[in-house]
């Protein structure tokens, strides 16, 4: 089991705050990830984190998914974690799918309320499960929600449940 992980920061409600102003969730400017990480799940682990971009995955566009790839390509790791908006989780998972090294683990999580800010947040699990599932799967793209392990091309976002499925 490799524990060496690489973190891939886009933004999404994950590394989001409530804004009661707005009555909205809004990204984070700077992320809150490798913080808590560091400080409440794996204080001794070795990872590394690249913030990518800072956007609602709605803002997420195909020249966005290119650069993930690059940043994929370029990392020396096998394992790696990327932090995502729920909306196009799954476009993005498809997008990177055969696009990436075959050799690489990559896991897209994210959650549907921000991690800090919401004491009922999934952000902090799906964390824990994606990082868990990084160590223990093998080469792939996969999404890591809920409790739940979605090989790329099965995942899809239920927006009346809120919660991710198998495509039918």
């Amino acid at each position: 089991m490799n524990k060496d992980i690489h973190f891939i920061l886009t933004g999404g409600t994950i590394d989001s705050v409530f804004d009661p102003s707005a009555d909205a969730v809004i990204v984070n400017k700077a992320s809150v990830i490798s913080e808590f990480i560091e400080n409440k799940i794996l204080p001794h682990a070795d990872f590394s984190y690249e913030v990518l971009t800072m956007k609602d995955s709605r803002d997420i566009t195909d020249h966005i998914r290119e650069e993930i790839i690059r940043s994929i390509t370029k990392c020396e790791k096998k394992n790696i974690v990327i932090t995502h908006g729920t909306y196009t989780m799954a476009e993005t998972a498809c997008y990177l799918d055969g696009k990436t090294p075959p050799d690489k683990t990559i896991i897209l999580t994210g959650s549907m309320f921000p991690l800090k800010g919401f004491s009922d947040s999934d952000a902090p699990f799906n964390l824990g499960f994606a990082i868990a599932s990084a160590m223990a799967l093998p080469s792939g793209i996969y999404i890591a929600m809920n409790g739940t392990v979605f090989k790329a091309q099965e995942a899809l976002k239920d927006l009346k449940k809120a919660r991710f499925t198998f495509k039918k």
